[in-house]
């Protein structure tokens, strides 16, 4: 059995997206940009739709959806405004958050708070991708801001590399994508890495268009690409990991060193805001940790609370064990 793709701006419609029987087509990633035109609700909902089965290299879904965190973030602020009056400068870093549209949910509420006195950083693992192509050709490589290929389109088929098709239901597809990459994919990286003059390259900006257009024109808000396994370089009042620390992500070593960088990037006094939840609406497992003597104490608990809780504690310990000495 085989399984196409969306692949050209013309199928972005109802009965293309859902093909026979219902099944959920691969979109290709250079269409993202092309829903601007969109109205605004099927523009978020096939964007969002794009998105849920895109991967990052490092694992992570860029699964999203607009207001997902809107109950979760009314406890939160409590929490904020009382650590920070609105009447003082408040730095926050939203991280790992896709596309940036629930990082533009987190600002607005915000900055009615703060106003110019807050300093917003957003950021994700990955902010935009690059089309790789002959020049003319209707075949193209997606590839991250570090090269890594992520899609290839080659009509009928759209294939995701990382996390693809169910190879018992789709065998068909696993054996077209073999000799795709073997035959096409990888000839032309290699002529695009030489500098081939046929070989042309484009960029795609992977931000929601609150995010681009919107929430970018602001001088207090910004957007970063973030490596959570990387040191820290600045320093904050507030970080908010939400749907990112999870087990089915990544190692308990890994995440433990991910929660070290929130600490040492976060300052004395601060908030560490962190939760998961699995649709838009549904409830956040949750909590808001403050900084203090370098640690994470818990102030407030979401649903079954947050599920590197027991990691924290961890660091804690650890930290104070060295403290002793």
């Amino acid at each position: 059995m085989f399984k196409f793709g969306i692949h050209k701006k013309e199928q972005l419609t109802p009965d293309h997206l859902e093909g026979f029987f219902r099944v959920r087509k691969f979109i290709a990633l250079d269409l993202y940009t092309a829903l601007d035109n969109h109205p605004p609700h099927d523009r978020d909902r096939i964007q969002e739709r794009m998105l849920c089965r895109f991967s990052n290299k490092n694992g992570t879904f860029k699964y999203t959806h607009a207001r997902r965190f809107d109950d979760f973030d009314t406890f939160a602020i409590t929490s904020v405004r009382s650590a920070f009056p609105p009447d003082k400068e408040i730095r926050v870093h939203d991280m790992g958050s896709s596309d940036g549209r629930t990082s533009c949910d987190f600002y607005d509420t915000l900055s009615g708070i703060y106003g110019p006195r807050l300093k917003f950083v957003g950021s994700d693992y990955v902010t935009f991708l690059h089309v790789v192509r002959r020049k003319s050709s209707t075949r193209r490589v997606i590839v991250d801001e570090r090269e890594d290929v992520v899609q290839i389109i080659t009509p009928p088929f759209v294939f995701n590399v990382i996390y693809p098709e169910n190879k018992l239901l789709y065998p068909l597809n696993h054996f077209i994508r073999y000799f795709v990459n073997r035959w096409y994919v990888r000839p032309l990286m290699r002529a695009y890495k030489a500098g081939d003059p046929s070989v042309e390259r484009t960029r795609i900006d992977l931000l929601c268009y609150q995010c681009r257009v919107n929430c970018a024109s602001k001088q207090n808000f910004r957007f970063i690409s973030y490596d959570i396994f990387s040191r820290p370089t600045e320093h904050f009042d507030v970080i908010r990991a939400m749907n990112l620390l999870n087990l089915s992500y990544f190692s308990r070593e890994d995440l433990m060193k991910a929660i070290a960088n929130v600490i040492a990037s976060l300052d004395e006094g601060g908030l560490f805001i962190t939760g998961s939840n699995l649709e838009a609406g549904t409830s956040v497992d949750g909590a808001i940790y403050k900084k203090s003597g370098g640690r994470l104490e818990k102030l407030g608990v979401s649903g079954n609370g947050s599920q590197v809780d027991d990691l924290i504690k961890a660091i804690n310990d650890s930290l104070a064990s060295r403290h002793r000495r």
